[in-house]
């Protein structure tokens, strides 16, 4: 069984390194927390990323937790073309080895990227920090079942892909620290300064001379850490209050002209002999420039439009070489024989990238439905940055798109809780008779063994689905967190004269008094015979009539 002791003290190792996946926005980039509200023009905690300015527009104290959760499937399969370019290169399989350097690997892990980050503004000053992974990779293949047992041959287990990853992580975690500044609610600027500790640490078969020959097979396992530095600006216009804003930012590679050297130790078997080499790693990663909008055009409704270009053209190369030494590679990606100086070169292993700019573009929305509940989603392309030549197991890209919904809830005046889903679709890749490692890196004039390596040609499939999750927690310890702004004060107008009052109505008179009954009529008395007419007087000398009064001046009777 060769080199099986090596094999099984480094895949326990290996296998622990690395927590987090290729949720890709194009080349390396993994920076998917805050999942639709990570964006330029955000005004959460992920700001302090995306686009510093918008620490700015919150008020108070902000904390934000946030989980990002992917399950990630790979397919590879590599075809033997004996009339293909790489033929020559292919080292025939011995008997007993059939199937060890053709067939198809597989993928699938589950992986998990944190993401913390705390703002606090007081007046027109906003400061922050965070940690967070934007980013890096991370891929254990499956084992190759036909040489799990019985076979003598103990390298073929690892898979078809073993001579570019068995396990492996490349990672970038940034603690960032930032400042910004509000200008009346209409202009915000931001700034950040970031530490950056790399990683890398890999696993993969290797021969001494760069070929699959599975007779030779030994292993070589890097691991290299670093510290660099870099920065991050940008604004936000807030153009039409409370309806359109826009935003712009800038991060810069680390250490901001570029050019990373990771100090690590080489650890190689070969042929049963192991050797320990301290080298430093040289690469590159890209800088990105973001622009984004917003917009509400009602105040259930808003839209977001976000697009990035990021530089991966800056990654050449990814070359080790001895500790403090230069790592001389021609623009071709082969080596001269010496240095600048005329020593020997000490070029250890060069690999190749070769990569390309890419750009993606994410269009998005948000519904509230009830004051306490937001609903949103959105759709975004990411082009490819490794082409063609370069493109081997370890390190893929595709061109994708993506699809995200989800939705955030209000817990308390002080919490919320947001969670999505985000899938990836990736167009497969076929590579075969393309890929160049093999061939493209063998100069007769120059020394390029170190940049060759096996065929990595073949048809390139993947599939990943992210879920997110985040607590933001917020606090205005001055009381002006989820107050209804106050309206403008009303020009202060007299009060118009009260109109006079009418003169009330004269009372009406008091009802006369009914009159009382009459009395009963009193029956008159029937004058005597003689009696004279009524209304006359009596003769004189007569006798009064009973009943009337004596004339005047008559004398009583």
């Amino acid at each position: 069984m060769r080199n099986t002791a090596f094999i099984q003290a480094a895949l326990p190792l290996v296998a622990l390194v690395g927590v987090t996946s290729q949720a890709h926005a194009g080349g390396l980039s993994v920076a998917r927390f805050g999942g639709e509200h990570g964006h330029p023009t955000t005004y959460n905690p992920t700001a302090l990323y995306f686009n510093p300015a918008g620490i700015a527009g919150s008020e108070g104290l902000h904390v934000f937790l946030d989980g990002t959760f992917a399950y990630r499937g790979v397919g590879y399969e590599h075809r033997d073309d004996p009339t293909g370019p790489a033929a020559p290169y292919n080292v025939p399989e011995p008997a007993g080895a059939e199937g060890a350097n053709f067939g198809k690997a597989t993928l699938l892990n589950f992986v998990a990227s944190p993401m913390i980050g705390a703002t606090y503004r007081i007046g027109p000053v906003a400061l922050g920090a965070g940690f967070y992974v934007p980013f890096g990779g991370q891929a254990s293949f499956s084992k190759n079942s036909a040489f799990e047992s019985g076979s003598p041959y103990a390298g073929p287990v690892d898979g078809v892909q073993r001579w570019y990853i068995i396990n492996g992580t490349i990672r970038s975690d940034y603690i960032t620290f930032g400042a910004a500044f509000n200008i009346e609610d209409r202009v915000m600027l931001g700034a950040t300064g970031n530490i950056i500790l790399s990683q890398i640490d890999s696993l993969r078969a290797r021969t001494g001379t760069g070929d699959n020959s599975v007779d030779f097979e030994g292993r070589a396992w890097l691991e290299a850490h670093g510290v660099q530095g870099s920065l991050g600006v940008g604004a936000l216009v807030v153009a039409i209050p409370d309806m359109l804003t826009f935003g712009l930012s800038y991060q810069a590679r680390p250490n901001i002209r570029g050019g990373m050297k990771l100090p690590g130790t080489l650890h190689t078997n070969f042929g049963g002999s192991s050797s320990d080499q301290e080298v430093d790693v040289h690469q590159d990663m890209a800088d990105i420039l973001r622009f984004g909008m917003s917009a509400r055009p009602t105040s259930k409704l808003e839209l977001r439009l976000s697009a990035d270009w990021q530089r991966w053209s800056a990654l050449e190369t990814q070359c080790i070489g001895a500790r403090d030494k230069a790592c001389v590679v021609d623009a071709d990606n082969t080596l001269p024989p010496t240095d600048a100086d005329g020593n020997p070169n000490d070029v250890i292993q060069n690999l190749p990238r070769e990569w390309n700019d890419t750009f993606g573009v994410r269009v998005g929305a948000s519904y509230w439905p009830t004051e306490k509940i937001e609903v949103f989603g959105g759709l975004g392309y990411d082009s490819n940055a490794v082409p063609d030549k370069t493109l081997d197991p370890s390190l893929l890209d595709f061109h994708d798109v993506s699809i995200g919904a989800g939705g955030r809830f209000q817990l308390t005046d002080w919490l919320h809780l947001a969670a999505s889903y985000t899938h990836f679709i990736y167009v497969p890749r076929d590579t075969e008779g393309k890929a160049g490692q093999a061939t493209d890196y063998l100069t007769p004039t120059k020394n390029s063994t170190p940049s060759t390596g096996p065929d990595a040609g073949g048809k390139y499939s993947e599939f990943l689905g992210a879920f997110n999750v985040n607590l933001e927690f917020s606090y205005d310890f001055f009381g002006k967190k989820d107050e209804p702004v106050p309206a403008p004060p009303k020009p202060i107008v007299p009060p118009a004269p009260a109109p006079p009052k009418p003169k009330p109505a004269p009372a009406a008179p008091p009802p006369a008094p009914a009159p009382p009954p009459a009395p009963d009529p009193v029956p008159a008395p029937t004058p005597a015979p003689d009696a004279p007419p009524p209304g006359t007087a009596p003769a004189p000398g007569a006798p009064p009539v009973p009943g009337t009064a004596p004339a005047p001046g008559a004398p009583p009777p």
